[in-house]
């Protein structure tokens, strides 16, 4: 029964060898992927970045610039989508401390239409938190600002 190089497939002749024909394959095997030695190219591929696609200089990080790391960690692409989160999160927080927020409100509905806000328009309380108005899905709807700002906590 022969033992073959598991480097170069040829057979090995020393019975105290078990997987390497010799030092040199051994070393071969053990050296794929390895980062680059000044005697000759790295084996490893390097890896494209993970915010534009653009292939990373290191083969050891993800993103081909401090620029694009820090665009990774932005949750909002535009500061629209930052204002209409943060405005989703205010209001839940304001709805819940007055007490406003009924048990069958979907959060999450309601999540979804602060964030779905066309820009140039706020999201509006049909009746007016102030005026006994429910913070629910169903009395929120979508007014320009000009006319948001002119109905104020009025009833319509």
């Amino acid at each position: 029964m022969n033992i073959y190089c598991q480097q170069c497939n040829e057979p090995i002749k020393s019975k105290s060898a078990k997987k390497f024909c010799g030092s040199s394959c051994a070393a071969k095997f053990n050296n794929i992927n390895r980062a680059p030695c000044k005697h000759g190219p790295s084996r490893m591929p390097r890896p494209n970045c993970l915010e534009c696609g653009k292939e990373v200089k290191q083969p050891h990080l993800k993103y081909c610039s401090v620029i694009c790391s820090a665009q990774s960690r932005t949750l909002y692409k535009t500061p629209h989508d930052k204002k209409m989160a943060n405005r989703a999160q205010f209001m839940k927080y304001y709805m819940k401390r007055k007490a406003q927020t009924p048990p069958d409100a979907d959060m999450d509905a309601i999540k979804e239409i602060y964030l779905n806000c066309p820009a140039g328009y706020e999201v509006d309380h049909i009746i007016p938190v102030s005026k006994g108005g429910l913070h629910h899905q169903d009395n929120l709807q979508y007014l320009t600002i000009s006319e948001n700002r002119r109905k104020s906590n009025k009833i319509l």
